[in-house]
This record gives C-alpha cells, sequence and structure tokens, in this order.
C-alpha cells in the first residue's frame, strides 16, 4: 500500500513517472490507486522515489498465462542475448517517425526475429500515438503496448543511430538520435529490460559516445558495459553534455567540414546582397520594388473636399 512522507529530492511526479516507465498517465494513476505501485504523498499529491520504482520494476512477474519456466528473469538475461550484432543501425535512413518504427522493424523481420511486420509496426505506431517514448537527451524506447508471443519469433532489441536527428516529441522539444525498438514478446522481459536501458543510459556522456561511434561492434560494447555497471551499481558519476568531447572519426569530420562550408557559403551569399544594397541603395529598392501590372490607371485615393470649399455663401445683410 502507498505510505505518507516527508519531501524527497529524488521524487518524481506522476507525469516524470509515467514518462519513466512508458506508460499514460492514467494506467499509472489506476496502478497507483490499486496499490501496485509504490508512492508516497506529499501536499496530497501521489510522489514515486526512482529507486523504489527501479525495484519494483526488478520484482514484476510473469503474467498467468506465461510459464516460469518457459520465460527467463528480465534481471538476469545477459544484454547480448537480445543485441545480437546484426541488431545495431549505425545509419538510420528514415527520415519521419514511421520511417524509423519501420526501418527498425524491418531488421528484425530480415533477421527472423519478429513473424508479422504489419502487426507490430501498427502496434508500436499505436502506442507512439498515445505519447511519444523519447526522452530527453535524444534517446527513444520504442515498443508496442500489448505482447503477442505468436507474432515474435525471439526476444530482440534493434538499436539505431540517426546523424542528424530526428524530432520524435521528446519533452525538451530536441531531436532524437538513438532508438531501441524493444520487441521482448513476454510482459516479464518488458519492464525488467525497459528499466536497465533507461539506467545505463542516464549519463548524458554515454549518450554522446554513442552518438560518435560509427562501428556496430564499439556502440554494442559500449552499451554492454553500461548494462553491466548500472546492474552491479558502478555506473561513473553523471556528466554534462558539454563535458564529454567524443572522439570523431575521418568520416564524421568530413561531414561536420562540409556542413561548416555549406553554412558558411550561404552566409558569404547573404553578406554580399547586403553590401550591394548598402553600395547602391537606389538599385536594390527598384529592383525589391514589384512593378505594377499592365491595365487601365488605378484611381488614386478620394480626397474629402475641404471645409472652404463647401461653406455656403451668405449675402450680405440689407441697410
Amino acid at each position: 500500500m502507498a505510505k505518507k512522507s516527508g519531501t524527497d529530492a529524488q521524487l518524481l511526479t506522476m507525469h516524470e513517472l509515467a514518462a519513466y516507465l512508458h506508460l499514460d498517465e492514467q494506467t499509472v494513476s489506476r496502478l497507483v490507486n490499486a496499490g501496485k505501485i509504490p508512492a508516497v504523498q506529499v501536499d496530497r499529491q501521489w510522489r514515486f522515489k526512482r529507486s523504489q520504482i527501479d525495484g519494483w520494476i526488478e520484482e514484476q512477474l510473469v503474467g498467468e498465462d506465461e510459464s516460469f519456466a518457459d520465460v527467463p528473469d528480465g534481471m538476469k538475461l545477459p544484454l547480448e542475448d537480445l543485441l545480437p550484432d546484426q541488431a545495431i543501425i549505425t545509419n538510420l535512413r528514415a527520415r519521419t517517425p514511421v520511417g524509423v518504427i519501420e526501418e527498425l522493424a524491418a531488421r528484425a523481420y530480415t533477421n527472423g526475429w519478429l513473424m508479422d511486420k504489419p502487426w507490430f509496426v501498427g502496434a508500436v505506431v499505436e502506442r507512439e500515438s498515445l505519447s511519444s517514448t523519447a526522452m530527453e537527451g535524444g534517446v527513444a524506447f520504442l515498443h508496442t503496448r500489448a505482447k503477442d508471443k505468436g507474432k515474435i519469433g525471439r526476444p530482440f532489441v534493434i538499436v539505431g543511430r540517426s546523424w542528424e536527428g530526428i524530432m520524435f516529441g521528446a519533452p525538451d522539444q530536441g531531436p532524437t538520435y538513438l532508438f531501441f525498438l524493444l520487441g521482448l514478446k513476454y510482459d516479464r522481459l518488458h519492464l525488467p529490460i525497459l528499466g536497465r536501458l533507461a539506467r545505463a543510459l542516464r549519463n548524458p556522456a554515454t549518450i554522446a559516445r554513442l552518438r560518435a561511434m560509427s562501428s556496430p561492434d564499439q556502440l554494442r560494447a559500449l552499451l554492454l558495459k553500461e548494462d553491466a555497471n548500472a546492474r552491479a551499481g558502478t555506473s561513473t558519476e553523471f556528466a554534462t553534455a558539454t563535458a564529454f568531447k567524443p572522439k570523431l572519426d575521418r568520416q564524421l569530420r568530413l561531414r561536420a567540414i562540409r556542413r561548416l562550408q555549406q553554412q558558411k557559403k550561404a552566409d558569404i551569399t547573404t553578406e554580399e546582397k547586403r553590401a550591394a544594397a548598402l553600395a547602391n541603395p537606389k538599385r536594390a529598392k527598384a529592383k525589391a520594388k514589384p512593378k505594377p501590372k499592365s491595365g487601365p490607371k488605378q484611381a488614386g485615393p478620394i480626397t474629402p473636399p475641404s471645409t472652404s470649399a463647401i461653406r455656403p455663401k451668405v449675402a450680405p445683410a440689407k441697410k
């Protein structure tokens, strides 16, 4: 049952918890009122300790229709079993949210991990229509609401990285660069794996390194390392995103140089036009002024007559 407590610096609001669990607020509210999620009350408002929520995620059991013997423990299952080498896409081609979902799902379908791609894509899109799973910092955890064991061959996690970033509805209104597509097949796996990934990516420096890596092997190795550190409780201290300067490989440097050159060229063109306008303002003004259309001359504005013109003449008085 929920208990009352004082203030806590690590407390989450209902909205923050819903985003953390990737559930809508109404569902979270029902679970809290039913006493299924540990909570405290502060000024008559539900608040949630992150440490208790993490523990609650780890304690989730399988559904009634699932067997413990058949379903692995989500907290003990090695992440490398869900994330093989083929599950890493370092350069997403998609430029839209739906395109990202389709490209990630296609990778799972091609490898035989997904049996029904149209259903899966539709289910993920439906989940995203409720509320975006994109988080602050450029990361999104895509998944379906309902689990259908018959349509997923084996549990998987697909990771896709977009160089330019895609607007995906993140709370900070920024682009999303790293996408994790979860096809975990069982409820017993979903929350534990989701929690593990979220904890592994809480350090902005880790996200910066993942964004900078061009090798799928390096990207996968870093994810496995951060997951192991998070599970062991040895994650590095949080750092600001600007505190970590990733070493960019040659391909990234060339892209950045080309982008800067294009921007510089556009700036030079703008400055040249501005200088030409200052040197010959009459010519620039005439060039900017649109030519009148041919046709009958338009009448100008009507000027009202002066009051003296309409003043009546008064005859002189007779003596």
